[in-house]
C-alpha cells in the first residue's frame, strides 16, 4: 500500500521553471544569433537594428547606427534576453528599419530567402528533433 509522496509534487515546479527559463534563454540567444548572422550587410545599419525586448515590442530604429560585424547587436540583445525575470516571458526579436520588409522578402543577393523566416525555421528544426 502506498504511503504518499516523499516530497510534495509542488516542489517539482521550481525545477521545471528553472529548466524552462534556461531553455527559453538558449532558444532566444540562438534565434538572435541566427538573425544577426543571416543579415545582409551593406552599411551595417540593418544588422545594428535588430531589437530585442521582453514582454513587449520596441518600435524604434536608428539609420545612423551601424554594426557590420553584429557583435554589438548580439551583446546588447543577449543582455536583454538575460534580463528576463520569469521563464514565462515573451522574447521579441524584430527589426523596424524601413527596408527590412524588402530584405525579408528576398530583395538582397546576400539573403535571397530573407532573414527572420530562415532563422526561425533553423531554430525550430534544431529544437524539435
Amino acid at each position: 500500500m502506498a504511503t504518499g509522496w516523499s516530497k510534495p509534487p509542488t516542489a517539482f515546479i521550481k525545477v521545471v521553471e528553472q529548466d524552462l527559463g534556461q531553455k527559453r534563454h538558449q532558444v532566444a540567444v540562438e534565434t538572435l544569433a541566427a538573425v544577426v548572422a543571416g543579415s545582409p550587410v551593406d552599411s551595417g545599419a540593418y544588422r545594428a537594428n535588430h531589437r530585442v525586448s521582453i514582454d513587449g515590442v520596441d518600435l524604434g530604429y536608428d539609420l545612423e547606427k551601424i554594426d557590420p560585424s553584429g557583435a554589438e547587436t548580439l551583446q546588447t540583445g543577449s543582455e536583454v534576453i538575460g534580463s528576463a525575470a520569469s521563464p514565462y516571458c515573451e522574447t521579441v526579436i524584430q527589426n523596424n528599419i524601413p527596408y527590412g520588409e524588402a530584405l525579408e522578402d528576398g530583395h538582397s543577393g546576400q539573403a535571397p530567402a530573407g532573414v527572420y523566416g530562415v532563422a526561425f525555421a533553423a531554430v525550430v528544426e534544431k529544437h524539435t528533433k
